[in-house]
């Protein structure tokens, strides 16, 4: 039945104040939905995204650190860390631009620059000091080696074109061994090269650790490490220019290594209540899980030009450089606060 002329002047106040009321409810809406998500206590700023590619060894423990005990998002950040089981994969996701950043060395962050990826280093992970990480020269379990210099024209296992090959030929310079009496053979893959030493199949090894350290404990002796002496390997967090580039991703890279520094001064403080942690992260075998040491880590800062520039001149040495890539090239300047 249609409403009168009365019926329909009765409900006019009615239907002005629905009309009003969904005017208001509209209202709200739109400016609920305009509003970014806040993420932290007082915050509408939106996480900054930072995605970042490692692999399961030591130097990142304080970005895990830090992923467990939530430092991340306290900083608003929204962090996601990727492992990957190879270098090659890790910087092919960089490249594709799968990731954001990565834990890698000079050599990795000179060769992406050289080869038209530009890329920053932010800070370094492990080797400020020589006495942080370390990588040494291992013969068999069988060998009377005891110095560097009886393996002058020795085959070494490494992997060529890499920072195991330059610390190699670093520690033989420093032990007076020539360069024509490096010898090196070629095995790219460390578990494979461990695995090789022990069974008397490579007289000697070029090992990171912590298989410098499992070939100790398992029978072999290390000749020399890195530890001693002059700073010759770094593990640092390198970046994309292009993502830094981005005012937004730079801040956020900044608050990144406030976070870096955090971890860090909790993991220098109690280094052994963080074995648990590195086990699992880092993959450790079961012979070091009681007893490999944490190490201690560097606080938030640019490798020292004086580190840097021998690699440089080793990669051009070497021919491994397509275009000069200068120490500027490759480090960052965070952006003032």
């Amino acid at each position: 039945m249609k409403p009168t002329k009365g019926d329909r002047s009765v409900n006019r106040p009615v239907r002005t104040l629905l009309a009003v009321m969904l005017c208001i409810a509209l209202a709200v809406s739109v400016t609920a939905c305009s509003q970014p998500a806040a993420t932290t206590p007082g915050s509408t700023t939106a996480p900054v995204k930072i995605r970042i590619g490692t692999l399961p060894t030591e130097d990142s423990l304080p970005l895990w650190v830090a992923e467990r005990d939530g430092l991340f998002t306290k900083a608003g950040l929204d962090v996601s860390i990727t492992v990957f089981q190879s270098a090659q994969e890790r910087d092919a996701a960089l490249t594709a631009g799968a990731i954001d950043g990565f834990m890698g060395d000079l050599i990795a962050a000179a060769t992406l620059r050289a080869g038209g990826v530009p890329v920053k280093v932010v800070t370094v992970m492990l080797g400020a000091k020589a006495s942080e990480g370390r990588f040494g020269i291992a013969v068999e379990p069988s060998s009377t080696v005891t110095a560097l210099k009886q393996l002058a024209g020795v085959p070494i296992g490494t992997s060529s074109a890499t920072i195991q090959e330059y610390v190699l030929d670093k520690m033989m310079e420093a032990a007076g061994v020539p360069g024509a009496s490096i010898k090196t053979e070629e095995v790219k893959k460390v578990p494979v090269r461990f695995e090789l030493l022990m069974s008397g199949k490579l007289k000697a090894a070029a090992l990171p650790e912590p298989f410098l350290s499992l070939a100790a404990k398992t029978g072999a002796k290390i000749v020399a490490d890195d530890t001693q002496g002059a700073n010759i390997s770094q593990t640092v967090l390198i970046f994309s220019q292009k993502y830094l580039d981005d005012s937004t991703n730079a801040a956020g890279v900044a608050r990144l290594l406030g976070v870096w520094d955090t971890a860090v001064g909790s993991i220098n403080a109690a280094t052994d209540t963080f074995r648990t942690l590195l086990v699992d992260k880092a993959r450790l075998p079961d012979p070091l899980k009681d007893s490999y040491a944490v190490n201690i880590y560097p606080t938030a800062q640019l490798p020292a030009e004086a580190d840097v520039q021998p690699v440089l001149d080793w990669m051009k040495t070497k021919g491994l450089l397509k275009v000069p890539v200068t120490y500027a090239d490759l480090m960052w300047t965070a952006p003032a606060k």
